[in-house]
């Protein structure tokens, strides 16, 4: 289904002569019989019966397709996220959550755990291990790497490293995690390193899970997986793409693709693979750091990556007629899907993208599409460093709020958040007063809208605790507060220096103090300070050879 107006709207008439406004996107049937076909962007099962439900479809368009044909669909929410940017208003209850992953205590499975970087720990479930078991094995899967501004030589051993001791304090014990990868779904970086780990240490053991709370980037990896070496060939071209969107819960069931298992021979053309592309991405790589060093491409990923298929041959097109319409169609026998019944996969072992619930400390199901966007970074982070004096406070937007209560002279406050996100600096006594004349505003940017959009937003609250740090000097930060999603901000003080600080959020959830901090040498990018402000001009990033 290349568009969704497909059926005939002939006896529709519009809403000022009468008509209800929903028939406009078609009309629910309660008395069909929901199919067995899953959407092929969510994964739930495709019906016409309720609009409210995941998986939902126009009887005008339901009632007209076999089960064959449903197969190449995606349902009316999936359809509006890919071709019109809209993310129709589907919830699903972080409740249903551990109920449906609960069947993993009892399956010999590996689970890959995807943790963003940009939000953890607030982006890893609590309690996963009481919902998978205390048995699986887990590859951790630190996505978004390619966001994080180098800060010094070694800084992704040092994110490797940060990320360990923050999953030790997630209740993941050590013995349970098997490879700890830093990836890129996005730019490719890490997915064939992450591949031929998954064979070495997993094999063709049982089945593999995507796991993760919403907007880790789950679906992208599967997107990537799908098209690599880790899924059988033959499925390649009748598997659709899961959808993906800025919008939290976008997985609504399970997809699945086949599990290559590959022979000895097989393993050894995709390591020659690898060695002949691993030239090419060197060179794009040198590229970015010539680039980097001139200071022309300071928002541009550093962390590039090429993900091949050693195996593949693209079926060429059967209608080779200019002018035809369904030359568009390439390979027809997607639109056929995949059948798991298949005598071809029956047997086969299988790659789970699954549903992600709203993190308890995650504040993004708060926050409209528009707000997304302006909070979610789609660029590499640009760190802001500030000079903090004691009773000031900064805002992230109208997301976050970190009040340097008490301390030992001035400091500094490196931000990592969204370059779309203002920031403001004012004094404690000062703060509630000017949030609230400026909530709305240009100024805050996040939450944006009129009365009736504020009127929902629950407002700043403090944490119930106070974080206290102790300097380790002006070169090197002493620690990060994570402020939920807005980003989080490094420290950094005076040798032996001590600073109390205050955070404040929406609710007053999702404050975490990460010692060591994430990029502990980032306070060093900055430039010089401005005259007569608080605010350090930007500097030049690190050149990485």
């Amino acid at each position: 289904m290349s568009d969704y107006e497909f059926y005939s709207e002939e006896g529709i008439e519009d809403e000022e002569n009468g008509s209800p406004w929903h028939l406009r996107y078609g009309t629910p049937n309660s008395e069909v019989p929901i199919s067995s076909v899953p959407c092929g962007g969510c994964g739930a099962l495709l019906h016409c019966q309720d609009t409210a439900i995941p998986g939902y479809l126009p009887s005008e368009l339901f009632e007209q397709q076999d089960e064959v044909s449903l197969r190449s669909m995606v349902c009316q929410r999936c359809h509006f996220m890919r071709f019109y940017d809209t993310a129709l208003n589907v919830i699903v209850s972080p409740d249903d959550y551990p109920k449906l992953m609960a069947h993993l205590k009892h399956k010999v499975a590996l689970i890959l755990l995807l943790v963003d970087l940009l939000d953890f720990p607030c982006s890893i479930w609590p309690g996963i291990m009481d919902i998978i078991g205390h048995k699986q094995p887990i590859v951790i899967v630190a996505n978004k790497v390619d966001l994080l501004p180098p800060d010094s030589r070694g800084f992704l051993h040092r994110i490797q490293k940060c990320l360990a001791e923050n999953l030790t304090s997630s209740g993941i014990p050590t013995k349970n995690i098997k490879h700890i990868a830093l990836i890129s779904a996005k730019t490719g970086y890490g997915v064939e390193e992450l591949i031929t780990k998954l064979h070495n240490i997993w094999g063709y053991k049982g089945d593999v899970y995507l796991l993760g709370s919403t907007n880790v980037g789950k679906s992208t990896l599967f997107n990537a997986l799908l098209q690599s070496d880790y899924c059988k060939v033959k499925a390649v071209d009748l598997i659709q793409r899961a959808t993906t969107s800025p919008w939290p819960g976008t997985t609504i069931n399970l997809l699945k693709f086949p599990i290559l298992r590959p022979s000895g021979w097989q393993l050894y053309e995709r390591t020659k693979r690898i060695i002949s592309t691993r030239q090419q991405v060197e060179a794009q790589r040198r590229l970015h750091n010539l680039q980097l060093k001139e200071n022309n491409a300071k928002n541009l990923p550093s962390l590039i990556g090429h993900i091949g298929m050693t195996f593949y041959t693209k079926t060429p097109a059967v209608n080779a007629d200019p002018f035809s319409i369904e030359r568009k169609v390439e390979n027809p026998r997607v639109l056929c899907g995949l059948d798991p019944a298949d005598e071809t996969y029956a047997k086969s072992k299988w790659c789970y993208d699954t549903p992600g619930a709203v993190h308890p400390d995650q504040v993004i199901h708060l926050l409209t599409t528009e707000e997304l966007m302006m909070t979610l970074p789609k660029k590499l982070v640009q760190p802001r460093t500030f000079r903090v004096s004691p009773n000031m406070t900064l805002f992230i937007a109208g997301l976050g709020r970190l009040d340097y209560v008490q301390g030992d002279g001035p400091i500094r406050m490196t931000v990592f958040s969204s370059s779309s996100l203002p920031l403001t600096i004012c004094q404690i006594d000062d703060a509630a007063q000017i949030y609230d004349a400026l909530l709305g505003s240009k100024l805050l940017g996040v939450p944006c809208g009129g009365s009736s959009r504020l009127s929902q937003w629950p407002g700043l609250k403090v944490h119930s605790r106070d974080f206290e740090l102790q300097g380790c000097g002006w070169k090197e930060s002493c620690g990060d507060i994570l402020l939920s999603s807005a980003g989080w901000i490094a420290i950094t003080a005076g040798k032996d220096k001590r600073c109390r600080f205050q955070a404040w959020t929406p609710g007053g959830v999702g404050v975490h103090l990460r010692c060591p901090p994430l990029l502990p040498f980032a306070v060093n990018l900055c430039g010089s300070k401005v005259r007569r402000s608080p605010a350090y001009r930007k500097g030049k990033g690190v050149y990485l050879k």
